[in-house]
């Protein structure tokens, strides 16, 4: 606003006897810069970040390439060989273990013919007893060996 009345007194429209008022300049507020409360922030669980579990049951080995991606991939599976031949079974375990094993994970026999593969963010804990370190005795322990 004083700028508009000095220019208004300086073209000579202004009131005569009238001092020119000057505004008092405005100063800003010195902050403090506000830190936040220090805190533990725990993020919860959602569907977004939730771990797939898959669950199959191939019927050849050509499937285990398909099946070790979801390895890669940090989803656990489940593998039922059942019913296939033994053989083709034991192929089919190994190379998953072999898959496992890179990744850092482990294998655990859940029943006969049916066995759980995991990656290292998967922790397992409970009474699965029979875990495989690396040989594949239970085809012959169900009678299905050579």
């Amino acid at each position: 606003m004083a700028f508009w009345q000095g220019l208004i007194n300086w073209l000579g429209y202004g009131h005569e006897g009238e001092e020119p008022v000057m505004e008092k300049p405005v100063l800003e507020a010195e902050t403090t810069p506000v830190t936040p409360a220090k805190g533990k922030l725990v993020g919860l669980p959602t569907a977004r970040n939730a771990m797939r579990l898959v669950i199959a049951r191939p019927q050849s080995f050509e499937q285990a390439a398909g099946l070790a991606e979801n390895l890669k991939n940090y989803r656990p599976l489940i593998v039922n060989v059942e019913g296939i031949p033994v053989e083709e079974a034991r192929r089919i375990i190994d190379f998953l273990s072999g898959a496992a094993y890179a990744l850092g994970g482990r294998v655990r026999k859940v029943t006969s013919g049916i066995f759980l593969f995991t990656t290292s963010n998967v922790d397992l804990s409970g009474d699965l007893e029979d875990q495989i370190p690396g040989g594949l005795n239970w085809l012959e322990a169900a009678g299905r060996g050579r």
